[in-house]
Order: structure tokens, then sequence, then C-alpha cells
């Protein structure tokens, strides 16, 4: 089973979205680019989503070739899965796209504490990271850590 463990926005002012996030929802931040002023952008959780708010422009990273990262808002979601590679095959053999720099180059993927990711692209062009492993480990060494349990029933 997968979860949703990470969604990134893109900000034309990442610090101050930050504040907000932190203001209103309570958040966390885990950790700021550069430190000083987080003008690259800042990382937040609210000990189960992992919450990166990037700088919006030309420090935004590129969706893939071709296609623009020059708006404000989402920018990609990421999915936690059992298994990486299982997820990866089924991906490929569904023939979903990899997210490449350029159509000749290898599959982008990202390291968060040596857990790399690899990156898709799905439905209406919304990009996914899929990982084992990464954004629990950064949420934990920051702030509290909250796993999704199952509900039992009250009728049993």
């Amino acid at each position: 089973m997968a979860f949703i463990r990470h969604v990134a926005i893109a900000s034309k002012d990442p610090a101050d979205t930050a504040e907000f996030y932190k203001k209103h929802f309570d958040l966390k931040e885990l950790y700021r680019s550069p430190y000083d002023t987080g003008e690259d952008g800042v990382w937040l959780s609210d000990g189960y989503i992992y919450f990166a708010i990037l700088k919006h422009g030309p420090k935004t990273p590129q969706l893939g070739p071709e296609l623009s990262s020059d708006f404000c808002g989402i920018h990609h979601i990421g999915f936690m899965v059992d298994d990486q590679r299982a997820k990866v095959a089924e991906l490929d053999a569904a023939s979903v796209p990899h997210v490449r720099d350029n159509a000749a180059s290898p599959p982008r993927a990202s390291l968060i504490k040596n857990a790399p990711n690899e990156k898709f692209i799905g439905p209406d062009w919304v990009h996914f990271d899929v990982r084992e492993k990464g954004w629990n480990e950064a949420i934990r060494a920051n702030t509290q850590l909250y796993e999704l349990k199952p509900v039992t029933s009250d009728r049993e």
C-alpha cells in the first residue's frame, strides 16, 4: 500500500509562506535553505506529511523537458511505498513516464538522507515521487513523527 507523505509547492517567498503555515496550522519547521533566510526553500511537517516550499522562479526545479515550473502552487506530490523496486517496475510496465531532463537522459531521481526516490509523470501532468524511505527520517530528525494506524471497528 502507498501513502501520500510529501507535497511540494512553489512560492515567490518560501520563508513568508512557511510562516503562514506555521502560524495558522502549527506546522513545525524541519530546515531551510539557506539556513539563515530560507530564500530558496523551507521544509515543514505536521509530523506526517513532508511539506516542501520551494522558491518559485529560475531556481525552482523544472518539472521536465519543455515543462515549465513558472507558476506558484502545487509542484509535485510523493508516495511512500513498501517496495520501491516493485512499484517502479509496475509503473514502468504500465508505461508511466519517468521525469527526465531531456528525452535521452536517465530518469531523474533525488536523495534525502541516502534514500533515492524516482520521479514520474501521472495523469494531467501531475508529477510524483516514489520512495521507500527518507521523508519519515527527515521528519523524525526534527519533530515528532506520527504514523498512520488502521482504525478498528467498535462493532467487533
